[in-house]
């Protein structure tokens, strides 16, 4: 645990302990913490944590004198896979009464946002529709927080500043291969270069710590062919039962989103708009590293060999190994794990989203 930790803990506990959130309504907020997320690892990043939560309030009124009552249960991880075991138990000892409200905060990466929602989900659909998540961003990529900016979720959950929040249902994208358990995405998942790109991230982010997503694209985009073949693929898009795309050349990704204006790699803008579903032929090296910035702002509508679309269901056939990624968990796909599906899907799961912001669910 990096030195200081304890004390970012303490002065967040605080800070959730003064929310005028739901003022009409008790509180119970159970805060997920943990302690190797990304803004954890080093000291510097850790300090302008903490001197961030100091400020913070300086602007804000004071909080809203109520007679409800706010209570804050911190748990901090200490192993990978420990949401299931903190979200049974908070099943277990629920104590909101009629009209309460329960807030879960889960503070670290995309990584632990995505073991607490994939937990919510073992959970009774009644339990489900009674919680309410806000993920803090403090990872190295926060692609799956309710926003990237620190100060913006501090004053969202403050309920004090002029940010507001509104609850939302949060889609679920499930994920189906052959021979593999039912996956869950909660933002992106993806199939083919940007895959590989997070399986390069992935295995060599101890070498290259912090966000080495750039540099994984150029290496990718040097090396993906050596690794994968790049061959015909049948793609199928559907929406609302009516197909929308048909596809059998070869691709260089495919990608569907819980819905529309969705990142991954750090905010790189792969859904920029309403459409929840981007794919991309088959590319020259000149053309993938010509293609990088275009992709990372949102503007490769309109490129050649790039598809922008909408569409709840999906089908692939392919018959060459290929990499898949969820939420940045990446799988190998061998042929005989085709057709791969993906649907989104309502499964009464909720989110705290940012008033006004697109980018929310």
């Amino acid at each position: 645990m990096t030195p200081g930790f304890p004390a970012f803990r303490a002065l967040l506990v605080s800070w959730l302990e003064h929310s005028s959130l739901f003022p009409d309504k008790n509180l119970h907020i159970d805060l997920i913490l943990n302690p190797e997320a990304g803004a954890f690892r080093h000291r510097w990043k850790l300090q302008g944590l903490v001197e961030a939560l100091h400020q913070a309030g300086h602007g804000l009124p004071p909080p809203l004198w109520s007679d409800r009552k706010v209570k804050v249960s911190t748990w901090t991880t200490e192993y990978s896979g420990q949401e299931r075991v903190i979200l049974a138990h908070l099943q277990a000892t629920d104590p909101t009464g009629p009209g309460d409200q329960r807030l879960i905060v889960v503070a670290g990466g995309d990584g632990t946002s995505r073991g607490a929602l994939i937990s919510a989900l073992d959970l009774p659909l009644e339990i489900r529709e009674g919680l309410l998540f806000f993920r803090l961003p403090l990872g190295t990529g926060n692609d799956s927080a309710e926003t990237r900016d620190w100060a913006r979720a501090l004053e969202a959950l403050s309920g004090r500043g002029t940010q507001t929040v509104e609850p939302r249902p949060l889609p679920v994208l499930e994920v189906q291969a052959l021979g593999h358990p039912l996956h869950f995405s909660f933002n992106i998942a993806s199939l083919g270069l940007d895959a590989f790109v997070a399986h390069l991230t992935n295995r060599l982010k101890g070498w290259f710590p912090g966000n080495s997503y750039g540099l994984m694209v150029d290496a990718a985009s040097f090396f993906y062919e050596a690794f994968v073949r790049v061959a015909p693929t049948m793609i199928e898009l559907r929406n609302q039962g009516k197909i929308v795309l048909k596809w059998d050349e070869g691709i260089l990704l495919a990608a569907m989103g819980v819905s529309g204006h969705r990142t991954y790699g750090a905010g790189k803008k792969v859904l920029p708009d309403d459409d929840n579903f981007c794919m991309a032929g088959k590319k020259s090296l000149f053309s993938k590293l010509a293609y990088r910035k275009p992709f990372y702002t949102g503007t490769h509508r309109g490129l050649s060999g790039v598809v922008l679309a909408r569409g709840d269901a999906l089908r692939i056939d392919s018959r060459v190994r290929v990499p898949m990624q969820m939420d940045g968990e990446v799988l190998w796909l061998d042929p005989e794990n085709f057709p791969l599906t993906m649907t989104v899907r309502e499964k009464g799961l909720r989110v705290l989203a940012l008033a006004g912001n697109s980018s929310s669910p």
